[in-house]
């Protein structure tokens, strides 16, 4: 609201007492010739300007928006990428708003302001890193702190009712929040607001509400601090049960792995995994079974070498993205560096051997369309040293090379992972006498409708169970076997068996039987730990598109995950109507 008041003439004010005047932002005074202040008693001071005192009966309600962690995994490397478009379905190239903007929990939020007589919505300025990291959270509570009093430094003395909106991980800066408000001394430590000269949270404020939207609630860090929560303060907690960020992979804190992949080409690791995919094994198939006239073995090999020369392009184009994904991992612990290099040693050497083998088939059958050629051009003797390194297992994950590499690289405090916790789907330890209000919506999760219900509760039971047991390898092979068909890796040991072992000798022989037993072990695994989360119809409607199909592991932390702050659930809404403490605005009339 805005006034203006002119005077042609002369504009006198007396006042007996003091004469005030607040704003929250400029006060401007203008005079054609001059402005004469003058202070009888004590002179006039400039630069110490008072807070606003309290008005008595007025009470302001402000709600703010905390993002959260937009990629669990630390994999984009992009800074404060938790902010406004987070909310509020901007395209990131085109900065324009998109079709989900126009019923978004944003929009459906910003439609109560004018129902309520005070409300103020903050879901512009905050932002923060967003990245899976202790340290980060904890920055980005300070950060909210010192944006609040920025944004409203006249209504320190009023009474305010905090209501804070948290997804995911943004809940937990929310708890941080309730943390760092409740203690000076830690408001005395903060790099941010110790320059400010910040030392205490505003007498007059509280946190009338706290809504969670897929937050996975540590047992340890981040804990609610009841200390400046209002004393009907209204925990509102939105969950998805096929959320796997909220109920596995938020378990795992990591460090700060800005940049990891950058040098990731993500779209030359899909087209090495649709190309291995679109390998045709019944071509294979056919020509390693086949009888019958030179003629048409001959015919049925020409195929059957493109398929090869496919499948090992597809191999090499993925090992070629993994090394560079290794390669950017930042490792403090100097024995796993060690192993890193020696690891990435490795894998170049099967890098150069997949190209190889391509070439060798990609040349065509010109020296030969017969099964001993076949055999001779997977380069056996480069090729299998390394293979028998890397996936060298004797009985279980526990004693396998890769898996164990893989799990010293994630375990607490070793590689990049500065925590394991075991995270919950509910406040219920950190909210003692208060009451929660629950908020189920797994039954608008498209994935829902696949009845896949009994083999997802299998797949996180088997999981979190390997997490609480600190047993990384298992949980690796878990989560690995989702990958894999049961049927194909069984194919490859099966084809290993019957067509490569009897075609060749001595030492040569003893390395290819030692690759079959390891494949046998981890082909045991796979079949005993696949879950079968995808339906077949899926697979093949997103057979390009694979890692958004419901049920994939991608999806399962991803859009799982973020299905709570895509609108304003019904049961939020009346929660958060009930706890704004401004009245309601009796002027107000619905739009139709």
């Amino acid at each position: 609201m805005s006034r203006t008041r002119i005077v042609k003439g002369t504009y006198t004010k007396i006042s007996e007492g003091e004469h005030n005047m607040y704003a929250k932002e400029s006060i401007i005074t203008s005079a054609g010739e001059t402005v004469t202040e003058t202070g009888v008693g004590k002179g006039v001071r400039y630069g110490d300007p008072k807070d606003s005192p309290k008005r008595e009966g007025r009470i302001i309600d402000i709600l703010m928006f905390v993002a959260g962690t937009t990629d669990p995994g630390n994999t984009e490397g992009t800074k404060h990428k938790a902010n406004t478009s987070y909310w509020k379905y901007i395209d990131e190239k085109t900065k324009q708003e998109t079709k989900e903007s126009l019923n978004n929990l944003w929009n459906r939020i910003k439609e109560l302001k004018p129902q309520f007589n005070d409300l103020n919505i903050e879901g512009d300025f905050f932002s923060w890193s967003g990245d899976n990291d202790t340290k980060e959270r904890i920055k980005a509570s300070e950060r909210l702190f010192d944006l609040l009093l920025r944004m409203y430094p006249g209504w320190k003395n009023q009474e305010v009712h905090l209501h804070l909106i948290g997804h995911s991980h943004g809940g937990n800066v929310i708890n941080q929040f309730t943390e760092l408000i409740s203690s000076k001394d830690m408001i005395a430590k903060s790099s941010i607001l110790k320059p400010r000269k910040i030392t205490e949270f505003p007498k007059e404020w509280k946190v009338k509400s706290i809504t969670y939207l897929s937050t996975p609630f540590f047992q340890k860090k981040h804990q609610l601090n009841h200390g400046k929560l209002h004393k009907e303060c209204k925990i509102i907690n939105v969950h998805n049960e096929y959320d796997l960020t909220q109920q596995l992979i938020a378990d795992f804190s990591l460090t700060n792995l800005e940049g990891l992949l950058k040098s990731f080409e993500i779209e030359k690791f899909k087209k090495g995994i649709e190309t291995l995919k679109s390998v045709d094994k019944d071509i294979i198939l056919t020509y390693l079974k086949g009888i019958g006239l030179p003629s048409s073995h001959k015919k049925r090999a020409v195929p059957a070498w493109k398929e090869m020369a496919k499948a090992f392009l597809g191999m090499n184009m993925i090992t070629k993205e993994f090394i560079n994904y290794i390669n950017s991992l930042k490792i403090e612990n100097s024995n796993l560096q060690k192993e890193k290099d020696s690891f990435v040693s490795l894998l170049n050497s099967l890098l150069r051997w997949t190209y190889d083998v391509y070439n060798n088939y990609n040349a065509g059958i010109a020296k030969g369309h017969d099964k001993v050629t076949w055999a001779q051009n997977l380069n056996l003797t480069q090729g299998l040293s390394v293979l028998n390194t890397l996936f060298d297992i004797k009985s279980s994950p526990k004693d396998s090379y890769l898996l164990s590499l893989l799990a010293g690289l994630f375990g607490e405090n070793k590689g990049i992972t500065d925590s394991i916790d075991e995270t919950s789907w509910t406040p219920k330890k950190q909210t003692k006498a208060l009451s929660i209000i629950d908020v189920p919506i797994f039954e608008s999760d498209p994935y829902n409708s696949r009845n896949k219900r009994k083999e997802f509760d299998g797949f996180l039971k088997g999981a979190q169970g390997a997490v609480h047991a600190r047993e990384l390898e298992d949980l690796l092979m878990r989560l690995f076997s989702q990958f894999i068909k049961p049927s194909m890796l069984a194919l490859v040991v099966i084809t290993i068996d019957q067509v490569l072992e009897p075609l060749v000798f001595g030492k040569l022989d003893t390395e290819i039987t030692k690759l079959r037993k390891n494949l046998e072990v981890y082909s045991k695994f796979v079949g005993k730990y696949h879950a079968y989360l995808v339906t077949s119809k899926d697979e093949e409607a997103f057979a390009k598109e694979i890692m958004k199909a419901p049920g994939s592991l991608s999806y399962l932390a991803m859009a799982s995950h973020s299905l709570s702050h895509t609108q304003l659930w019904k049961k939020v809404e009346d929660s958060l109507k009930d706890v704004f403490s401004s009245g309601k605005n009796p002027g107000y009339r619905k739009k139709v």
